[in-house]
């Protein structure tokens, strides 16, 4: 925005710059060439007028001094054409004939441009006759190339070329100071818009910048706040619901092993078993959805806690329940390594991924922690049956499961490990794996 408004300010100031040069440029220029031609004119005269006065012994002198004041050519001829005298230090008593030499001994002032065979250009001069008691004695030239004249009026038009690029350039400061007046608090604001969705307890201020900007600060604000109220009533409910759900669920489950244990049928304790399951699968569930509504505030996961000590910790875990389903774990870990995401919604994720591998792997899951740049990569992979390649975008949409899904998932795993590593600067993507499966690559950001 601020070259836009510099430019279009900067051009403005110029269209309207060169629409009052242009004529005044043509004036000046005509009243420059105009003035000269009357300065000359009056030197001529005013030295027909001292010649007069003086004794012929003093034109020589006087051509001179005329000369070297007007930087003009002073000629002195008789009336016979003899030249008498020449500012420019030539020859004299010597015929000297010129038409306009001829017309000013006629009686006549004569002003005004011929080609000069001898100077190869283009002459300005004014001859007048030089009378001594009423009568024509001698005539006085004064001449110069047209040149000297047409550098005059260039220097007149350089000037206001020179006036019209100041006006430019004092155009383009003023937009660039009008500009930075406005877009210096349009950035401040844009930098809050770009972290809000982190951390949505940030305000612009209302006060910084021209009433529109201020007007854009009290609405990103009020954004803000009524989205800050949307959340905080999500969680509240989706935790309520997560209370009132699972102590309803623990005494089902409860009753459940009680029916196990105490029962002497063989179908019966089968069917207690499986029920039992089903209240942990939707305990599970319970847990994802609580986890998904606080993913979507970034603040509930803001912090920072040692990635390799809590990926080891839940796969030190997880190496049970991988040897009762008869699958070999191997994990390759960075020691130390911090990221900035609390260790509580971690290890949710890496629960995740593990019991997602668990789930279809047919005989080994690895876990490798690495870095790259400032990012931490955590992959997990599996030797199951992997994913089509143009299911490996959509499965971490909420409430989507790939072809080869088995049955009983809901689909909001993978989206919450991708909006848990979003919320903290991550990501997470799906690939193919070397060992034939799938893998799920996330990131983290490391702390410093």
């Amino acid at each position: 925005m601020t070259r836009r408004l510099v430019i279009v300010m900067t051009l403005l100031a110029a269209g309207v710059a060169l629409a009052l040069a242009v004529p005044m440029g043509i004036i000046i220029s005509k009243d420059q060439h105009s003035a000269f031609i009357s300065q000359l004119q009056v030197d001529t005269l005013s030295t027909s007028v001292a010649l007069s006065t003086q004794p012929q012994a003093q034109w020589g002198d006087t051509a001179d001094k005329v000369g070297a004041k007007t930087g003009a050519r002073v000629v002195v001829v008789d009336v016979n054409s003899k030249l008498l005298a020449d500012s420019d230090l030539s020859a004299v008593d010597r015929t000297f004939n010129r038409p306009e030499i001829t017309q000013a001994l006629a009686g006549t002032v004569t002003s005004n441009v011929r080609p000069s065979v001898t100077l190869g250009t283009d002459l300005r001069y004014v001859a007048a006759p030089v009378v001594e008691l009423g009568k024509v004695v001698a005539a006085v030239r004064l001449a110069l190339p047209e040149s000297e004249v047409t550098s005059v009026v260039r220097k007149s038009q350089l000037a206001l070329s020179v006036f019209v690029i100041a006006v430019m350039l004092f155009a383009a400061l003023i937009a660039w100071l009008i500009a930075r007046s406005i877009a210096a608090p349009l950035s401040r604001v844009a930098e809050v818009a770009q972290q809000l969705p982190d951390d949505l307890s940030l305000r612009a201020d209302e006060s910084d910048g021209p009433v529109e900007v201020q007007a854009v600060s009290r609405a990103l604000n009020i954004t803000a706040q009524r989205l800050t109220g949307i959340l905080e009533r999500t969680q509240a409910v989706a935790a309520d619901a997560s209370h009132h759900l699972k102590t309803p669920l623990t005494g089902v489950r409860l009753r459940l092993e009680a029916i196990e244990d105490i029962s002497n049928q063989e179908e019966v304790r089968t069917e207690a078993i499986r029920a039992t399951a089903e209240v942990d699968r939707l305990t599970h569930r319970i847990d994802q959805v609580l986890a998904l509504a606080r993913s979507d505030s970034g603040k509930f996961l803001v912090g920072q806690c040692v990635a390799s000590d809590v990926i080891a910790d839940r796969v030190d875990e997880a190496s049970v329940i991988a040897q009762e389903r008869g699958l070999v774990l191997h994990a390759s870990i960075d020691a130390q390594l911090a990221v900035r995401i609390l260790a509580a919604p971690l290890a949710a994720v890496i629960d995740e991924l593990l019991g997602n591998a668990f789930e279809y792997a047919n005989s080994l899951v690895k876990v490798n922690l690495t870095v790259e740049g400032n990012f931490a990569v955590l992959e997990v992979e599996d030797d199951g049956p992997g994913l089509r390649i143009e299911e490996m975008e959509v499965v971490f949409n909420r409430f989507v499961r790939g072809s080869s899904a088995n049955g009983g998932g809901s689909g909001l795993g993978l989206a919450l490990v991708r909006e848990t590593a979003r919320a903290c600067g991550g990501d997470a993507i799906a690939l193919p794996s070397e060992l034939g499966g799938l893998t799920i690559r996330t990131t983290w950001p490391i702390a410093t």
